[in-house]
This record gives structure tokens, sequence and C-alpha cells, in this order.
């Protein structure tokens, strides 16, 4: 009873792997197609005249100079929201035991911690980097 249950699995395997094989092989098999050659070969009989040489003339462009455009500053301020502000928060929490909520707004609150700390009213991008704001603190445990 075994034998014969192994005997029809292995017929069903074949005739799946032999179904396969059919299919992908009708799909990679292009379509005849007959096609006129005649026009081709009239084509190809045809003289070629050789033409006048063709002279391209350049057209003075004005010279255009690039604009040169400040670079906008970056500055958290009061009013400023996003990414950096979240980490700014976060970083006043664990180093200065700020109380409030992280909300990636810069408020009043952490305005005022933020005078407290640095004597000023915003924090540039050279403070913001120096005391690693913007890292992680997964990542700074593994330094």
């Amino acid at each position: 009873m075994i034998k014969n249950d192994w005997i029809i699995a292995g017929v069903g395997i074949g005739i799946g792997i032999m179904a396969v094989y059919f299919v992908k092989n009708k799909k990679r098999k292009p379509k005849m197609v007959s096609h006129n050659i005649e026009p081709v070969i009239q084509a190809a009989t045809q003289e070629i005249q050789p033409e006048e040489p063709c002279i391209i003339k350049r057209k003075e462009v004005a010279k255009v100079t690039p604009k040169v455009t400040a670079k906008k500053i970056w500055l958290l301020t009061k009013g400023s929201t996003g990414k950096e502000v979240e980490r700014l928060q976060i970083w006043l929490l664990r180093h200065h035991g700020w109380k409030g909520t992280i909300t990636k707004v810069f408020d009043e609150q952490t305005e005022q911690l933020v005078k407290k700390v640095f004597n000023k009213d915003s924090i540039d991008k050279d403070t913001y980097d120096k005391h690693q704001m913007g890292t992680p603190i997964h990542e700074l445990i593994k330094a």
C-alpha cells in the first residue's frame, strides 16, 4: 500500500514538472511572423548620393552667471519644530533634568531651559553637534 502511494506521488510530481517545463517553453518561443523582405532589399540596392557638406553655425549665447544664494542658517529658536527640536528636548531631559513633555516644538519651557544652560535663546548647528544632541542614546552608549 505504501509503495503505491509513493508511485502515485512520484507520477504527480513528474507530471507537474513536465507541465511547468512546457508552459515555460511555450512562453519563450516567439511567434512566427512573415515579413516582406523585398522593401529592405530595394532600399539596400539604391545608390546613395553624396550630399553637400552641412555647416552648422553656432548661435552666440549670453553667459549666465549662477545666482549666489545665501545659505539657510541652521538655528533652533522659539517656534521651531521637527526632529531636531525633539532631539534637543530629549538631550535636555537626559542631561539637565528637563521636566516637560517631548512636543517637538521649541516652546517657552524649552527656551527657558536653553537660556539657563547655554545663556542664549537659540541653538545653532555648532552647539547642536558639539553636544551630540542629534545622536541617539543607543549610539552614544556603544562608543
